[in-house]
């Protein structure tokens, strides 16, 4: 840090010190600061950070993931650090992070109705043949043949008269 600025602060009021130190606060709790900083980080990628015990910036290597911290493991001392995001600084030479795989959609709950012709695999490898007859929030009831079996609605297969 820049000695000329130490000493304006060290002459500084106290008040003047806390005004500041709320605003500094209130910029490094900013959602938009936090957010550019999350959206360039990635397992594995290269940073630099604020080691405190040697007031230096050193580089490092992002760990682990947090709501409001990051790990970063020092590369010279291998000795893992949970800073907040702030603290780090994205290595501006590394790649982008790959944009995560899109999950599988979920199947939309309302495609069945009682009285659909749906199929399904049992445990053992067996295609059942069935009639709803009741919708639960997460399972089917169906009637196969007398038989009555309540499965998950992923398991099922809607069977379409032609």
């Amino acid at each position: 840090m820049d000695q000329r600025l130490l000493d304006i602060l060290k002459a500084a009021p106290s008040i003047d010190l806390y005004e500041l130190l709320l605003t500094i606060n209130r910029m490094l709790a900013d959602p938009a600061r936090i957010l550019d900083i999350k959206t360039r980080l990635h397992l594995g990628a290269r940073v630099t950070f604020f080691n405190h015990e040697t007031r230096t910036l050193v580089p490092g290597t992002v760990m682990e993931f947090r709501q409001k911290e990051v790990a970063v493991r020092d590369d010279a001392t291998h000795k893992q650090w949970w800073l907040t995001y702030p603290a780090v600084i994205p290595d501006p030479t590394q790649p982008p992070p790959r944009p995560a795989e899109p999950a599988r959609p979920m199947p939309n709950p309302t495609i069945f109705k009682i009285g659909d012709t749906v199929s399904f695999t049992d445990k053992y490898l067996r295609d059942h043949v069935g009639v709803v007859i009741r919708l639960n929030e997460k399972t089917v009831s169906i009637d196969c043949d007398g038989e009555q079996w309540r499965v998950s609605r992923n398991y099922l297969r809607k069977i379409i008269d032609v």
